[in-house]
């Protein structure tokens, strides 16, 4: 984060807003099947922004880019789960163990009093784990 700050010059970021896996084929069963996330950052003036890092050790980050802010999550500065221990989780639930897709925010409803990881598995679950207690939900959609 800082260093796409310190592309876009004296822009300042408020906070996280989403932040998204790519990863490797599609599928993954580990940390290592994480290439890379998609982040999008909120600015002090309200302005969002979009842009790519890689996962160590591959390296890469992309130009940060002005979008329009999503609806519907909130800005945060930090969290105690981060997705390494989030997918060790995920290997201890009986939800599936290949995830498909994985997202870190902060869903803008009053019960939600934390950001949270969704993950969807291949098997066509979608968890939710509190990135920061680490309590775990399993729903089949």
């Amino acid at each position: 984060m800082d260093e796409a700050s310190a592309k876009l010059g004296d822009v300042k970021f408020k906070g996280l807003m989403l932040k998204e896996a790519r990863i490797k084929n599609g599928a993954g069963r580990t940390p290592e099947d994480v290439l890379g996330w998609d982040y999008i950052f909120r600015t002090n003036d309200g302005v969002c922004y979009s842009f790519y890092e890689a996962q160590f050790p591959l390296i890469g980050l992309t130009q940060a880019v002005p979008i329009s802010c999503p609806l519907g999550i909130q800005t945060f500065d930090s969290y105690e789960i981060d997705f390494k221990k989030a997918i060790e989780i995920l290997n201890t639930m009986n939800c599936g163990d290949v995830f498909v897709a994985m997202t870190l925010s902060w869903p803008l409803t009053p019960e939600c009093t934390e950001p949270y990881w969704h993950i969807r598995t291949s098997l066509g679950n979608d968890i939710s784990i509190g990135a920061n207690s680490g309590k775990p939900n399993c729903n089949k959609i």
